[in-house]
């Protein structure tokens, strides 16, 4: 049995990798891209509007949307990880992550 690994190290291992590069990529925009637009905006696109700052944050505003939704984008288009030979098998419904309760619960009576 292997023993638990928690933290950064989950990341560094070697089927987690693009999962970290995508995680730091965004990560990386989500810092920088909103204040680097702020700042842009308010000194090139809007200095002489009645309220740069506003404006100048709704820029900032719709580029975090912007990173957040093509961070959701890119996570769901991300090809999943399905067992071949169990495929090939026929078994699994590839829901082996838990025990299925509730509704989805099968009968055994």
């Amino acid at each position: 049995m292997m023993g638990q690994t928690k933290g950064f190290a989950l990341l560094l291992q070697e089927q987690n990798r693009e999962v970290a590069k995508k995680l730091g990529t965004a990560t990386l925009l989500m810092f920088t891209l909103p204040i680097i637009s702020f700042y842009v905006s308010l000194y090139f696109l809007f200095p002489e509007k009645e309220d740069p700052l506003m404006w100048s944050g709704g820029v900032a505003v719709f580029f975090t949307n912007v990173v957040i939704a093509g961070y959701v984008i890119s996570a769901f288009s991300e090809e999943e990880d399905v067992d071949e030979q169990q495929l090939r098998m026929g078994g699994g419904d590839g829901d082996e992550a838990g025990p299925r309760v509730g509704a989805f619960k099968q009968r055994t009576d």
